[in-house]
């Protein structure tokens, strides 16, 4: 086995690589763990840290952290979203407002899978993607 096959491209799991959801939709994307995301998250959890060291704090908080990591680090961009029909911009506070929305967990669990997803990070793929 190659070591290789294990590295990933560290500019694209910052910056974010475009992810093809549907014919329509894409997303930008970048690595869920990345050093910003660690960094944000770390800086956002530690006023709270006794309380979930102790399985005290609220999921309600712990998911607004999440949330707000989530929009700022790792869900960078989209094209072709929409919400009743219509258009969203991207903007960070409305990636806040989707991920955190009542009912949008699975809108955050798919963004969080393409963010966990390593084959798309990997050189090679990042390069093939640049190429097209």
């Amino acid at each position: 086995m190659d070591f290789s096959e294990f590295k990933v491209n560290n500019t694209a799991a910052e910056g974010g690589v475009w992810v093809e959801h549907d014919e329509e939709t894409k997303f930008l994307v970048a690595r869920l763990g990345n050093k910003k995301f660690q960094n944000l998250f770390n800086k956002m959890m530690a006023p709270h840290q006794r309380q979930f060291s102790a399985g005290k704090l609220a999921l309600d908080k712990q998911t607004e952290i999440m949330c707000r990591c989530m929009a700022k680090t790792i869900l960078l961009g989209w094209e072709g979203l929409s919400m009743d029909g219509k258009a969203l911009e991207y903007s960070e506070e409305t990636a806040y407002e989707l991920l955190s929305m009542p009912g949008a967990d699975e809108f955050r669990d798919l963004i969080t899978s393409y963010a966990q997803d390593a084959e798309i990070f990997r050189n090679e793929q990042v390069e093939e993607k640049v190429k097209n």
